[in-house]
Protein backbone atom coordinates (compact mmCIF):
# COMPACT_ATOMS: atom_id res chain seq x y z
CA UNK A 1 0.00 0.00 0.00
CA UNK A 2 1.02 3.45 -0.83
CA UNK A 3 2.09 5.47 2.17
CA UNK A 4 -0.61 8.24 3.32
CA UNK A 5 -1.25 11.81 1.99
CA UNK A 6 1.06 14.05 4.58
CA UNK A 7 -1.87 15.58 6.36
CA UNK A 8 -0.28 17.87 8.47
CA UNK A 9 1.66 21.77 8.14
CA UNK A 10 5.29 21.68 7.98
CA UNK A 11 5.90 21.40 11.87
CA UNK A 12 6.25 17.77 13.46
CA UNK A 13 3.21 16.26 13.25
CA UNK A 14 1.52 15.80 16.50
CA UNK A 15 1.73 12.40 17.74
CA UNK A 16 -1.93 11.47 17.29
CA UNK A 17 -1.72 12.80 14.10
CA UNK A 18 1.03 9.95 13.98
CA UNK A 19 -1.49 7.48 15.07
CA UNK A 20 -4.32 8.11 13.45
CA UNK A 21 -2.00 7.64 10.17
CA UNK A 22 -1.00 4.08 11.42
CA UNK A 23 -5.04 3.43 11.22
CA UNK A 24 -5.51 4.15 7.75
CA UNK A 25 -4.89 0.52 6.40
CA UNK A 26 -7.05 -0.73 9.40
CA UNK A 27 -9.96 1.76 8.12
CA UNK A 28 -9.44 0.30 4.28
CA UNK A 29 -9.29 -3.31 5.16
CA UNK A 30 -12.62 -3.12 7.35
CA UNK A 31 -14.52 -0.65 4.89
CA UNK A 32 -16.82 -3.85 3.32
CA UNK A 33 -17.45 -5.15 7.60
CA UNK A 34 -18.45 -1.35 8.36
CA UNK A 35 -20.59 -0.87 5.60
CA UNK A 36 -22.29 -4.40 6.32
CA UNK A 37 -22.28 -3.55 10.13
CA UNK A 38 -23.55 -0.19 9.44
CA UNK A 39 -21.87 1.12 12.41
CA UNK A 40 -18.31 0.78 13.79
CA UNK A 41 -16.62 -2.47 14.14
CA UNK A 42 -15.70 -3.07 17.07
CA UNK A 43 -12.00 -3.43 16.38
CA UNK A 44 -12.50 0.52 14.90
CA UNK A 45 -13.65 1.47 18.30
CA UNK A 46 -10.77 -0.33 20.15
CA UNK A 47 -8.19 0.82 18.17
CA UNK A 48 -9.26 4.16 18.21
CA UNK A 49 -9.77 4.38 21.94
CA UNK A 50 -6.22 2.31 21.79
CA UNK A 51 -4.93 5.29 19.93
CA UNK A 52 -6.07 8.00 21.68
CA UNK A 53 -7.75 9.47 19.24
CA UNK A 54 -11.08 10.25 21.91
CA UNK A 55 -8.88 12.79 24.14
CA UNK A 56 -7.31 14.55 21.11
CA UNK A 57 -8.65 18.26 21.80
CA UNK A 58 -9.54 17.43 25.93
CA UNK A 59 -7.40 18.46 29.24
CA UNK A 60 -4.73 16.70 30.37
CA UNK A 61 -6.95 16.22 33.77
CA UNK A 62 -9.78 13.82 31.39
CA UNK A 63 -6.25 12.02 30.22
CA UNK A 64 -6.32 14.66 26.62
CA UNK A 65 -3.98 15.91 24.64
CA UNK A 66 -5.22 19.77 24.86
CA UNK A 67 -4.72 19.64 20.87
CA UNK A 68 -6.94 22.24 19.00
CA UNK A 69 -8.07 22.86 15.74
CA UNK A 70 -4.67 22.33 13.68
CA UNK A 71 -4.17 19.56 15.21
CA UNK A 72 -8.03 18.23 14.80
CA UNK A 73 -7.78 18.67 10.99
CA UNK A 74 -5.27 16.79 10.65
CA UNK A 75 -6.48 13.76 12.45
CA UNK A 76 -9.80 13.99 10.46
CA UNK A 77 -7.41 14.47 7.19
CA UNK A 78 -5.47 11.34 8.06
CA UNK A 79 -8.49 9.23 8.93
CA UNK A 80 -10.78 9.73 5.92
CA UNK A 81 -7.94 8.84 3.81
CA UNK A 82 -8.92 5.18 5.54
CA UNK A 83 -12.86 4.93 5.06
CA UNK A 84 -14.71 8.79 4.85
CA UNK A 85 -17.32 6.59 6.75
CA UNK A 86 -15.49 6.08 9.95
CA UNK A 87 -13.36 8.80 9.96
CA UNK A 88 -17.17 10.60 9.81
CA UNK A 89 -18.12 8.77 12.91
CA UNK A 90 -14.79 8.77 14.71
CA UNK A 91 -14.17 12.33 13.85
CA UNK A 92 -18.04 12.80 15.74
CA UNK A 93 -16.99 11.26 18.90
CA UNK A 94 -13.66 12.88 19.10
CA UNK A 95 -15.53 16.71 18.53
CA UNK A 96 -18.48 15.53 20.88
CA UNK A 97 -15.69 14.25 23.72
CA UNK A 98 -14.73 18.27 23.39
CA UNK A 99 -18.22 19.52 23.82
CA UNK A 100 -19.01 17.27 27.13
CA UNK A 101 -15.77 18.90 28.68
CA UNK A 102 -17.64 22.26 28.32
CA UNK A 103 -20.60 20.52 30.34
CA UNK A 104 -21.81 21.30 33.96
CA UNK A 105 -19.14 19.59 36.65
CA UNK A 106 -22.00 17.01 37.81
CA UNK A 107 -22.59 15.34 34.03
CA UNK A 108 -18.55 15.62 33.34
CA UNK A 109 -18.20 13.65 36.26
CA UNK A 110 -20.98 10.57 35.55
CA UNK A 111 -19.92 10.94 31.66
CA UNK A 112 -16.05 10.23 32.17
CA UNK A 113 -16.20 8.28 35.27
CA UNK A 114 -15.16 5.17 33.37
CA UNK A 115 -12.16 3.77 32.90
CA UNK A 116 -12.14 4.42 29.08
CA UNK A 117 -13.42 8.18 27.24
CA UNK A 118 -17.24 8.53 26.90
CA UNK A 119 -18.23 7.98 23.02
CA UNK A 120 -21.37 10.70 22.77
CA UNK A 121 -23.50 10.92 19.76
CA UNK A 122 -25.91 14.09 18.81
CA UNK A 123 -28.55 14.76 17.19
CA UNK A 124 -30.30 18.52 16.97
CA UNK A 125 -33.57 18.08 14.63
CA UNK A 126 -36.15 17.93 15.50
CA UNK A 127 -36.02 19.13 18.90
CA UNK A 128 -37.78 17.23 21.36
CA UNK A 129 -40.22 18.26 24.09
CA UNK A 130 -39.12 18.15 27.64
CA UNK A 131 -41.46 19.44 30.92
CA UNK A 132 -40.18 20.74 33.86
CA UNK A 133 -40.58 18.39 36.67
CA UNK A 134 -38.97 18.31 40.20
CA UNK A 135 -35.57 17.34 40.32
CA UNK A 136 -35.32 17.78 36.55
CA UNK A 137 -36.96 17.56 33.06
CA UNK A 138 -39.44 14.45 31.36
CA UNK A 139 -37.98 14.40 27.61
CA UNK A 140 -39.86 13.16 24.57
CA UNK A 141 -38.98 12.98 20.91
CA UNK A 142 -37.60 11.49 17.76
CA UNK A 143 -34.49 13.32 16.16
CA UNK A 144 -33.22 12.32 12.82
CA UNK A 145 -29.29 11.85 11.86
CA UNK A 146 -27.96 10.73 14.83
CA UNK A 147 -24.36 9.75 13.98
CA UNK A 148 -22.65 6.88 15.74
CA UNK A 149 -25.50 5.95 18.30
CA UNK A 150 -25.06 2.15 17.90
CA UNK A 151 -21.50 2.72 19.26
CA UNK A 152 -22.16 5.78 21.51
CA UNK A 153 -22.30 5.51 25.66
CA UNK A 154 -24.19 8.49 25.61
CA UNK A 155 -26.64 11.07 23.71
CA UNK A 156 -26.93 14.49 23.66
CA UNK A 157 -30.47 15.59 22.74
CA UNK A 158 -32.10 19.33 22.06
CA UNK A 159 -35.31 19.52 23.68
CA UNK A 160 -38.03 22.56 23.88
CA UNK A 161 -39.22 23.49 26.82
CA UNK A 162 -42.01 26.70 26.00
CA UNK A 163 -41.74 29.36 23.51
CA UNK A 164 -40.16 31.46 26.14
CA UNK A 165 -37.12 29.73 26.98
CA UNK A 166 -34.58 28.58 24.73
CA UNK A 167 -33.72 25.75 23.50
CA UNK A 168 -31.43 22.63 26.16
CA UNK A 169 -29.57 20.38 25.49
CA UNK A 170 -30.11 16.75 27.38
CA UNK A 171 -27.19 13.85 28.16
CA UNK A 172 -29.00 10.92 27.86
CA UNK A 173 -27.69 7.09 28.62
CA UNK A 174 -27.65 5.03 25.11
CA UNK A 175 -30.11 2.71 27.14
CA UNK A 176 -32.43 5.34 27.87
CA UNK A 177 -32.75 5.76 23.77
CA UNK A 178 -34.31 3.61 21.61
CA UNK A 179 -32.99 3.50 18.07
CA UNK A 180 -35.71 2.33 15.33
CA UNK A 181 -33.95 0.68 12.32
CA UNK A 182 -33.94 3.70 9.80
CA UNK A 183 -30.51 4.42 8.27
CA UNK A 184 -30.46 3.10 4.97
CA UNK A 185 -28.15 4.56 2.59
CA UNK A 186 -26.52 4.55 -0.14
CA UNK A 187 -23.41 6.30 0.90
CA UNK A 188 -21.72 6.85 4.36
CA UNK A 189 -23.28 3.54 5.50
CA UNK A 190 -21.06 2.69 8.42
CA UNK A 191 -21.86 5.82 9.90
CA UNK A 192 -25.09 4.26 11.70
CA UNK A 193 -26.96 7.65 11.85
CA UNK A 194 -30.44 5.98 12.65
CA UNK A 195 -33.12 8.19 14.10
CA UNK A 196 -33.55 8.39 17.91
CA UNK A 197 -36.62 8.10 20.09
CA UNK A 198 -37.24 8.88 23.48
CA UNK A 199 -40.31 8.26 25.38
CA UNK A 200 -41.18 10.22 28.68
CA UNK A 201 -37.44 9.65 29.98
CA UNK A 202 -36.42 11.60 33.50
CA UNK A 203 -33.10 13.82 32.42
CA UNK A 204 -31.84 15.63 35.89
CA UNK A 205 -31.15 18.87 36.38
CA UNK A 206 -27.44 18.24 35.69
CA UNK A 207 -27.73 16.79 32.56
CA UNK A 208 -29.16 19.74 30.82
CA UNK A 209 -27.45 22.98 29.80
CA UNK A 210 -29.03 25.95 27.97
CA UNK A 211 -28.25 24.91 23.92
CA UNK A 212 -26.60 28.64 24.24
CA UNK A 213 -23.82 27.04 25.88
CA UNK A 214 -22.32 25.25 22.53
CA UNK A 215 -21.78 28.74 21.43
CA UNK A 216 -19.57 30.31 24.20
CA UNK A 217 -16.37 30.82 24.89
CA UNK A 218 -16.77 31.04 28.27
CA UNK A 219 -18.48 28.04 30.15
CA UNK A 220 -18.68 25.41 33.17
CA UNK A 221 -15.26 23.85 31.56
CA UNK A 222 -13.16 26.77 31.10
CA UNK A 223 -13.89 27.57 34.70
CA UNK A 224 -12.85 23.45 35.95
CA UNK A 225 -9.38 23.33 33.66
CA UNK A 226 -6.82 26.12 32.96
CA UNK A 227 -6.11 24.65 29.71
CA UNK A 228 -9.24 23.70 27.84
CA UNK A 229 -9.32 26.28 24.77
CA UNK A 230 -11.47 29.44 24.83
CA UNK A 231 -12.80 28.37 21.05
CA UNK A 232 -16.85 28.92 20.11
CA UNK A 233 -18.35 25.52 19.27
CA UNK A 234 -18.63 26.63 15.55
CA UNK A 235 -14.68 26.61 15.35
CA UNK A 236 -13.89 23.32 15.77
CA UNK A 237 -17.59 21.72 14.00
CA UNK A 238 -16.89 24.22 11.11
CA UNK A 239 -13.75 22.06 9.99
CA UNK A 240 -15.09 18.78 10.62
CA UNK A 241 -17.05 18.62 6.77
CA UNK A 242 -13.86 20.19 5.05
CA UNK A 243 -11.83 18.42 6.51
CA UNK A 244 -13.44 15.21 6.23
CA UNK A 245 -14.35 16.07 2.07
CA UNK A 246 -10.67 17.02 1.40
CA UNK A 247 -9.21 13.61 3.48
CA UNK A 248 -11.53 11.45 1.06
CA UNK A 249 -10.12 13.13 -1.66
CA UNK A 250 -6.80 13.10 -0.71
CA UNK A 251 -7.27 9.02 0.08
CA UNK A 252 -8.31 8.84 -4.05
CA UNK A 253 -5.43 10.74 -4.75
CA UNK A 254 -3.00 8.26 -3.46
CA UNK A 255 -4.98 5.24 -4.91
CA UNK A 256 -5.09 7.00 -8.30
CA UNK A 257 -0.88 7.72 -8.25
CA UNK A 258 -0.81 3.76 -7.47
CA UNK A 259 -3.15 3.10 -11.09
CA UNK A 260 -0.65 5.42 -12.98
CA UNK A 261 2.40 3.30 -12.10
CA UNK A 262 0.39 0.00 -12.83
CA UNK A 263 -2.65 0.98 -15.59
CA UNK A 264 -1.67 1.09 -19.29
CA UNK A 265 -3.11 3.72 -21.08
CA UNK A 266 -5.74 2.80 -23.77
CA UNK A 267 -4.47 0.98 -26.83
CA UNK A 268 -0.26 1.61 -25.48
CA UNK A 269 1.64 -0.67 -23.46
CA UNK A 270 2.87 2.58 -21.71
CA UNK A 271 1.99 3.23 -18.34
CA UNK A 272 -0.68 5.63 -17.80
CA UNK A 273 1.49 7.42 -15.68
CA UNK A 274 4.11 7.50 -18.61
CA UNK A 275 1.62 9.47 -21.26
CA UNK A 276 0.95 13.16 -21.78
CA UNK A 277 -2.75 12.50 -21.03
CA UNK A 278 -2.13 11.04 -17.81
CA UNK A 279 0.10 13.01 -16.25
CA UNK A 280 -2.21 16.42 -17.14
CA UNK A 281 -5.06 14.67 -15.18
CA UNK A 282 -2.69 13.86 -12.22
CA UNK A 283 -1.39 17.52 -12.46
CA UNK A 284 -4.80 19.14 -12.21
CA UNK A 285 -6.25 16.81 -9.91
CA UNK A 286 -3.24 17.76 -7.53
CA UNK A 287 -3.25 21.35 -7.91
CA UNK A 288 -6.82 21.29 -6.88
CA UNK A 289 -6.14 19.24 -3.73
CA UNK A 290 -3.06 21.23 -2.88
CA UNK A 291 -5.39 24.54 -3.58
CA UNK A 292 -8.20 22.89 -0.91
CA UNK A 293 -5.25 22.00 1.87
CA UNK A 294 -3.59 25.54 1.20
CA UNK A 295 -7.45 27.23 1.96
CA UNK A 296 -8.03 24.79 4.64
CA UNK A 297 -4.82 25.60 6.61
CA UNK A 298 -5.87 29.28 6.29
CA UNK A 299 -9.30 28.99 7.48
CA UNK A 300 -7.46 27.02 10.66
CA UNK A 301 -5.04 29.82 10.96
CA UNK A 302 -7.73 32.77 10.98
CA UNK A 303 -9.47 30.63 13.99
CA UNK A 304 -5.96 30.02 16.09
CA UNK A 305 -5.12 33.80 15.18
CA UNK A 306 -8.36 35.24 16.26
CA UNK A 307 -7.89 32.62 19.60
CA UNK A 308 -4.45 33.55 20.54
CA UNK A 309 -5.40 37.75 20.13
CA UNK A 310 -8.10 37.32 22.33
CA UNK A 311 -10.53 38.79 19.57
CA UNK A 312 -13.09 35.51 20.02
CA UNK A 313 -15.75 35.49 19.64
CA UNK A 314 -15.00 35.72 16.44
CA UNK A 315 -17.10 38.82 14.45
CA UNK A 316 -20.25 37.85 12.21
CA UNK A 317 -17.83 38.93 9.03
CA UNK A 318 -15.05 36.88 9.75
CA UNK A 319 -17.40 33.58 10.45
CA UNK A 320 -19.40 34.07 7.25
CA UNK A 321 -15.94 34.72 5.08
CA UNK A 322 -14.84 31.48 7.03
CA UNK A 323 -18.00 29.53 5.58
CA UNK A 324 -17.08 30.76 2.10
CA UNK A 325 -13.43 29.27 2.65
CA UNK A 326 -14.81 26.16 4.27
CA UNK A 327 -17.22 25.76 0.90
CA UNK A 328 -14.03 26.42 -1.36
CA UNK A 329 -12.31 23.58 0.18
CA UNK A 330 -15.15 20.91 -0.30
CA UNK A 331 -15.69 22.30 -4.31
CA UNK A 332 -11.80 21.83 -4.74
CA UNK A 333 -11.74 18.67 -2.91
CA UNK A 334 -14.63 17.55 -5.29
CA UNK A 335 -12.91 18.79 -8.63
CA UNK A 336 -9.61 16.72 -7.46
CA UNK A 337 -11.98 13.69 -7.14
CA UNK A 338 -14.34 14.35 -10.50
CA UNK A 339 -9.99 14.81 -12.01
CA UNK A 340 -8.96 11.40 -10.43
CA UNK A 341 -12.44 9.62 -12.09
CA UNK A 342 -11.86 10.80 -15.76
CA UNK A 343 -7.98 9.58 -15.21
CA UNK A 344 -8.55 6.03 -13.98
CA UNK A 345 -10.41 4.11 -16.93
CA UNK A 346 -13.97 1.92 -16.43
CA UNK A 347 -12.30 -0.12 -14.18
CA UNK A 348 -12.71 2.16 -11.11
CA UNK A 349 -16.38 1.78 -11.56
CA UNK A 350 -15.89 -1.86 -10.42
CA UNK A 351 -18.37 -2.63 -7.20
CA UNK A 352 -15.77 -3.71 -5.24
CA UNK A 353 -12.93 -0.93 -6.10
CA UNK A 354 -12.83 1.04 -2.66
CA UNK A 355 -13.02 4.14 -4.75
CA UNK A 356 -16.87 3.50 -4.85
CA UNK A 357 -17.27 3.85 -1.51
CA UNK A 358 -15.58 6.93 -1.41
CA UNK A 359 -17.34 8.46 -4.16
CA UNK A 360 -20.73 7.76 -2.63
CA UNK A 361 -19.63 8.99 0.64
CA UNK A 362 -18.43 12.17 -0.46
CA UNK A 363 -21.50 12.65 -2.40
CA UNK A 364 -23.68 12.38 0.94
CA UNK A 365 -21.47 14.77 2.45
CA UNK A 366 -21.83 17.29 -0.09
CA UNK A 367 -25.82 17.00 0.13
CA UNK A 368 -25.30 17.68 4.34
CA UNK A 369 -26.97 21.12 5.04
CA UNK A 370 -23.65 22.52 6.47
CA UNK A 371 -23.06 22.28 2.29
CA UNK A 372 -25.64 23.15 1.28
CA UNK A 373 -23.19 25.41 -1.00
CA UNK A 374 -26.01 27.55 -2.62
CA UNK A 375 -27.91 27.96 0.50
CA UNK A 376 -24.85 29.01 2.96
CA UNK A 377 -23.59 31.30 0.27
CA UNK A 378 -26.33 33.41 0.07
CA UNK A 379 -26.44 33.78 3.76
CA UNK A 380 -22.76 34.40 4.19
CA UNK A 381 -23.87 37.06 1.11
CA UNK A 382 -26.30 38.55 3.41
CA UNK A 383 -23.56 39.05 6.22
CA UNK A 384 -21.27 40.77 4.19
CA UNK A 385 -23.26 42.67 2.51
CA UNK A 386 -24.52 43.78 5.29
CA UNK A 387 -28.33 43.25 5.01
CA UNK A 388 -30.81 42.94 7.38
CA UNK A 389 -32.72 39.82 9.05
CA UNK A 390 -36.15 38.62 8.99
CA UNK A 391 -37.56 38.87 12.18
CA UNK A 392 -36.67 35.63 14.52
CA UNK A 393 -33.98 34.35 12.30
CA UNK A 394 -30.63 34.33 13.04
CA UNK A 395 -27.04 33.29 11.18
CA UNK A 396 -25.08 30.49 13.13
CA UNK A 397 -22.45 28.97 10.20
CA UNK A 398 -21.38 25.19 11.19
Amino acid sequence: MADAIDASTPDAPHPTTLRARALIPALRDRIAATRELRRLPDETVRDAHDAGLFGLLLPKELGGDEGGPREFVDVVRALAQGDPSAAWTLSFFIAHNWVLARWTAEAQDSVFAADQLPLMAAATFPPGRAERVPGGYRLNGRWGYCSGVMNADWVQLVGAVDEHQPARLFLVPRAEVEVPDTWHMAGLKGTGSHDVVVDNVFVPEAHTIPDITFLATRHPGTERYANLSDYDGRDILTLLMPSLILGAAEGMMRDYRGRLETKRAAYSSALAGDTEAGRLRYARALSRLRAAEAMLHHVVLQITTATANGTQPLGEELRAAIKLDCLTVGRLARESIDAVVRGSGASIFRADDPAQHFLQDVEIMLNHLTIDEDGMTARAAEVLLDRPLPPNTARVFT
